[in-house]
């Protein structure tokens, strides 16, 4: 039988093991430096990129004038007003309508930094997905004879597509939560400084929950995508033969293989969402 081979280092993968025991062994300091490769396919967009990133920050300041608005309108309106006190009660529509604006701002910065970062991550994937396919192109036959089919196939496709998710969607909310968390604590800084450090006094627990969460949560979707991968392996090898399989009466055995790797995927996907 056909041993399989670990579709990024290379190195023979055991009989009934499904992950690499020479990329379990690699440092994590290694998945960092993979991420920063991906700065020469984002270099020619980078315009695009600062671009997306003003109007994250743009959008962040936007969301933080409300409270800006809401303190004087209940400390120099309402709350003198319920008291019996003689304001100007026409100031009130002025801070609604800033309150309004301040909304309408937000929403229009949100949607434009939105279609700023999908643009840009579909094309970061786009390049990522033809570099990949036209770099198998030049590999040798002898690299294709103990690769899997469906391990291949999960390269191009699937972890480019999770990569787009990741650029599009998840780096683009930790850059607005850490712009967010900075400047909500500058403002409580400038307003009341032990209030401040009483707020953010929980910040460390936090972090060190979050690094625990987040290796906890690596090693789920490693286990994941290694499933994924099996999954289609056994249909690219399945489909195109399926005159053998039926000529020799095998659809049970082929359906329990399959049977197997979706029972897998669903373990370690369901084990992601509930330590998510």
């Amino acid at each position: 039988p056909t041993t399989a081979v670990c579709p990024s280092c290379g190195a023979p993968i055991p009989a009934g093991e499904t992950q690499c025991p020479a990329c379990s062994a690699v440092p994590e300091r290694q998945s960092i430096s993979s991420l920063l490769r991906l700065v020469k396919f984002a270099r020619p967009r980078f315009k695009m990129i600062l671009f997306g990133f003003i109007l994250t920050l743009c959008g962040t300041i936007a969301s933080l004038v409300p409270p800006y608005l809401t303190m004087p309108l209940l400390d120099d309106i309402l709350i003198p007003h319920q008291n019996g006190k003689d304001v100007d009660f026409n100031l009130i529509y002025y801070y609604l309508a800033g309150l309004l604006v301040a909304a309408f701002l937000t929403w229009g910065l949100d949607w434009a930094r939105s279609y700023v970062s999908a643009w840009v991550s579909e094309r970061i994937s786009s390049d990522l997905r033809q570099r990949t396919y036209a770099h198998l192109q030049r590999l040798s036959i002898e690299f294709f004879g103990g690769k899997r089919t469906g391990d291949l196939m999960s390269r191009i496709s699937s972890d480019t597509d999770r990569l787009c998710t990741f650029l599009a969607s998840h780096l683009v909310e930790f850059v607005t939560d850490v712009l967010m968390i900075t400047m909500t604590a500058i403002i409580l800084l400038t307003i009341d400084p032990w209030l401040a450090l009483t707020t953010l006094l929980p910040f460390p627990i936090i972090v060190w929950l979050v690094t625990w969460a987040r290796a906890r949560l690596l090693r789920g979707y490693q286990q994941a995508s290694i499933a994924w991968a099996d999954m289609i392996s056994v249909l690219a090898d399945t489909i195109p033969g399926i005159r053998v399989v039926k000529a020799f009466k095998q659809e049970d055995r082929e359906f329990k293989k399959f049977q197997t790797a979706s029972d897998h995927l669903r373990h370690w996907r369901l084990w992601v969402d509930h330590t998510n």
